[in-house]
């Protein structure tokens, strides 16, 4: 072997046993995780002004690369308004209402704030959550993480995956279902697959306060007259449903 062929071979191994120690898994404890997550919760709750896509996407079985179905959506905060756009569903908040839109079967719900979704869980809650875990690890990629919770038999889940950036945005969920079923519903002989979701998380975008414009504003999408909700113009082929309940 010349010079130069022995200075490759070295380069290629160097980057063999690099990569194996990037990939390599190391268990860490509960207690950490549950810090993990709460990093993660302030993100969302504390970062204001944003866009993200959002795709899912579902795959035959656990190491299959194309995707069965895939959808992508959107989710976009404004302080305290939100609007999502996730498998085909768009719902928005603002102060005041919470507003579904089935685009598909053409129907609109309007029910009270949801202000839990800006709660931050406790250490001890995400303790809690661990509980039932059978085993936490990590693996670093240059500035990302990538957390894997495994389940014992006869959870619904054989494992979870999801990758966190350093500044703590989660970048993708990956979700290992445990329990079989027929690659073909329609065929009884039909081979049996575990399936898996991922939910990836991508294209972050800082967007100027107000630049939605009347976006979260319900009268773009209802009126109140008395004290019925009738859906505007633009969706006046739209059923409404009134599910606000009485806060008194």
């Amino acid at each position: 072997m010349n010079k130069k062929n022995t200075t490759c071979f070295c380069f290629c191994l160097f980057a063999i046993l690099l990569q194996g120690q990037v990939a390599a898994w190391e268990d860490i404890s509960k207690d950490n995780m549950a810090k993990v997550f709460e990093q993660m919760s302030n993100w969302f709750k504390n970062t204001t002004n944003y866009t993200v896509t959002v795709t899912h996407a579902s795959y035959e079985n656990h190491s299959t690369t194309v995707p069965f179905e895939k959808s992508t959506g959107y989710f976009k905060k404004e302080k305290e308004n939100y609007h999502s756009f996730l498998l085909g569903i768009h719902t928005l908040q603002n102060l005041n209402y919470r507003i579904v839109l089935d685009t598909v079967n053409k129907v609109m719900m309007v029910a009270n704030v949801n202000k839990s979704i800006w709660s931050t869980y406790t250490i001890e809650d995400y303790k809690y959550i661990l509980k039932t875990c059978a085993g936490i690890q990590k693996t670093n990629s240059n500035l990302d993480k990538r957390y894997r919770i495994t389940y014992p038999e006869g959870y619904p889940l054989e494992r979870y995956e999801f990758l966190m950036a350093n500044d703590g945005s989660l970048k993708e969920v990956v979700m290992y279902y445990s329990k079989k079923v027929a690659k073909d519903p329609n065929d009884e002989n039909s081979e049996k697959v575990k399936p898996r979701l991922s939910i990836t998380f991508s294209t972050y975008k800082k967007v100027q306060p107000g630049a939605s414009g009347n976006e979260f504003d319900e009268k773009k999408y209802f009126v109140q007259k008395g004290n019925k909700l009738f859906p505007t113009k633009k969706y006046q082929d739209f059923t409404l449903s009134d599910q606000r309940l009485s806060l008194n």
